[in-house]
């Protein structure tokens, strides 16, 4: 892979040790949102939460923060440098972990997780900016392709691990394994990943300049476009993470193997990735990303006319199937559009990292939490919702590509 794969920056680390590092790095959030899925329901029972679906904010309100906190980190990334920026993440992510732990009441829950999520979006924008300070074009989104398909790995096995914790601690014992993890990652990275944008090359803070980095960004119209898209179709992801232990629960009175119904889903993700990573020099991320949102759409209104007819739901298997198609898809965008949207930045990779992750998170949260909050113990919302969302990415995409080529 290394003699294939030509880096544009020197750094010590063999993609061999950088890509688990990244993946660990970008899983650091996965983690956060993922393991703490079978204890929704518990974490809301415990703190005295009336309306079933408030407890999906556990869930949401992560990603708010998220979306807000990746605006940060970008430009202090290209301040301060990317190392240090996830240093400051990772702080205020331990805070938050421990106002979780000793939580109370179910508000100051909310905040603990407000700052969980502020905190570790450090992790993908710094990670992102890392890739682009070294790597470009279909490098860039193989690389990403490589480093999601080991990540999809926590996501596949964290509501197992959510559970099993569970079974013999109390779900306060989660945010234990959050520090864990961060920790792991903090001394990994601090010895052995050497700083990617040299000092020469950072930027002295500038309010107005900074502003003005944000609004180039945002004036590249396909770059804005193609943000856009990402956040449709994470949308659907995050309405399927705040609905699902309920849908399983609700529907399926599955509850007890939902962690194992999930890793099934985000296994289909790594697979797809690995595909990805393999096809995207022969066929381009432009192909790959049309082919697997039109099948995307695709199976949602097929999936859409089996729910008509099964009256709001469908048998396990059935469900199970159209969520595998569904998701495999998502493994050939993840990278692909990213990618895309972060070739024309250039040296603005760090400021373009944020602007992008807060685009996306921040349109991915509120159509999540449309949709999620709509859930009635019926499929219908969120199918309906991932159709209109994915027809949505679909011209997004097409928009910005156009846009693209007025510029050639």
């Amino acid at each position: 892979m290394a003699d294939k794969i030509i880096s544009i920056y020197k750094t010590r680390l063999s993609l061999s040790e950088l890509i688990p590092l990244l993946a660990m790095m970008m899983a650091l959030s996965a983690l956060s949102i993922d393991t703490i899925l079978p204890a929704v329901t518990i974490i809301a029972k415990d703190l005295g939460v009336v309306k079933e679906n408030s407890a999906q904010l556990v869930i949401g309100i992560m990603f708010a923060a998220f979306s807000f906190g990746q605006l940060l980190y970008g430009p202090l990334s290209d301040i301060i440098g990317r190392k240090r920026a996830f240093y400051v993440g990772i702080f205020i992510f331990t805070i938050g972990c421990i106002v979780s732990y000793h939580a109370t009441n179910f508000k100051v829950m909310l905040f603990g997780r407000l700052l969980q999520g502020l905190g570790v979006s450090s992790a993908r924008v710094i990670s992102q900016a890392i890739i682009r300070d070294q790597y470009v074009g279909a490098d860039m989104a193989k690389i990403m392709s490589i480093i999601i398909s080991i990540f999809i790995i926590v996501p596949a096995l964290a509501p197992s691990l959510g559970q099993l914790i569970l079974k013999y601690y109390s779900y306060r014992s989660i945010f234990l394994l959050f520090l864990t993890h961060a920790t792991i990652v903090v001394f990994w990275l601090g010895i052995r990943q050497p700083e990617t944008l040299a000092v020469e090359n950072r930027k002295r803070f500038n309010a107005s300049l900074l502003l003005k980095e944000m609004r180039l960004v945002l004036e590249e119209k396909t770059t804005f476009l193609l943000s856009v898209s990402q956040g449709f179709v994470f949308g659907n992801m995050v309405a399927f993470l705040m609905s699902a232990p309920q849908i399983f629960a609700d529907l399926y009175q599955e509850q007890d193997r939902f962690p194992l119904f999930f890793a099934g889903l985000a296994i289909s993700v790594g697979i797809s990735s690995i595909l990805n990573s393999s096809l995207v020099k022969q066929l381009g991320m432009i192909r790959l990303a049309s082919i697997a949102l039109l099948l995307m759409i695709s199976f949602s209104l097929m999936f859409l006319v089996f729910i008509f007819f099964g009256n709001g739901q469908t048998p396990l298997w059935i469900t199970m199937l159209f969520l595998c198609c569904l998701f495999f898809q998502v493994g050939f965008l993840m990278g692909n559009l990213n990618a895309m949207a972060m070739e024309p930045m250039g040296e603005r990779a760090g400021i373009a990292a944020a602007v992008i992750g807060s685009i996306s998170t921040s349109i991915s949260w509120a159509c999540g939490t449309i949709v999620g909050q709509n859930y009635q113990k019926t499929l219908f919302p969120l199918i309906l919702g991932w159709f209109l969302l994915s027809s949505l990415a679909f011209i997004a995409m097409r928009l910005g590509l156009a846009k693209a080529r007025s510029h050639n």
